[in-house]
């Protein structure tokens, strides 16, 4: 059965990748990016895959773009949203710096909470008649292992952390809200991955990380809604 998906942030790097697999797989995905006359790479995927690939412009750290949005889509199934549009300020080998206890970046804290926590919830309930309306009702919200608190040894980055704690819990709490309408949401764990945030001494590289978290995704079962899973399928520690 073909799917459809929505992935957003999908200019560069795992949201990117998800867009290459999931159109050569046969499904047909919605790909977002903040400015897509500039995302050269993703439009060069649509040009491969024209009949696969849809070019759509949203600003998840808007709400007025968010809503335009979900007008445009308005009717339409999504069988698997992919909330994989985040910010971090930079990369963790030279930014990390701005998220410390004596150099916090306030300014950044509140966009990074506002695109990596309000912008997924807002997308998600604007959204929600499209994934009713779907066969598969999946929600994916892209979190990190750095959104563990259980796992948390080193500090740092705490305004990217508690961003996706913050986001963990939203992932529970909706998943609550919305079994009624079988929906499922999830969150997901791309393990250290060789993007611009994860840098060139990562352990996963890009298209490995996203292959195994698709399998993932597909292989999700309603009774796992709610909870937090990594690129193998294992749960994560909150």
């Amino acid at each position: 059965m073909q799917r459809t998906w929505l992935v957003t942030g999908t200019n560069r790097g795992i949201g990117l990748e998800y867009v290459r697999q999931i159109a050569a797989s046969g499904d047909k995905v919605i790909a977002t990016a903040r400015k897509p006359a500039e995302a050269d790479e993703l439009n060069t995927v649509k040009s491969q895959f024209p009949d696969a690939v849809e070019v759509q412009e949203l600003d998840t750290g808007d709400a007025q773009s968010i809503a335009a949005f979900a007008d445009r889509l308005d009717g339409r199934p999504i069988d698997i949203l992919v909330n994989n549009a985040g910010l971090y300020g930079g990369s963790w080998s030279t930014d990390s710096e701005r998220q410390t206890p004596l150099m916090m970046d306030y300014d950044l804290w509140e966009e990074i909470m506002k695109v990596n926590v309000m912008g997924p919830f807002r997308l998600i309930v604007a959204l929600l008649p499209n994934l009713v309306a779907s066969d598969r009702k999946l929600v994916v919200n892209m979190s990190s292992d750095l959104g563990s608190i259980t796992n948390n040894k080193h500090g740092q980055s705490h305004a990217y952390r508690s961003s996706k704690a913050a986001l963990n819990m939203i992932t529970r709490g909706l998943a609550i809200d919305l079994a009624e309408q079988d929906v499922s949401v999830i969150s997901m764990a791309p393990g250290w991955t060789k993007t611009d945030l994860g840098g060139d001494g990562a352990q996963w590289e890009t298209p490995d990380s996203v292959t195994r978290q698709i399998k993932v995704i597909q292989a999700a079962t309603p009774d796992q809604s709610g909870g937090f899973l990594n690129l193998l399928g294992e749960e994560v520690a909150w």
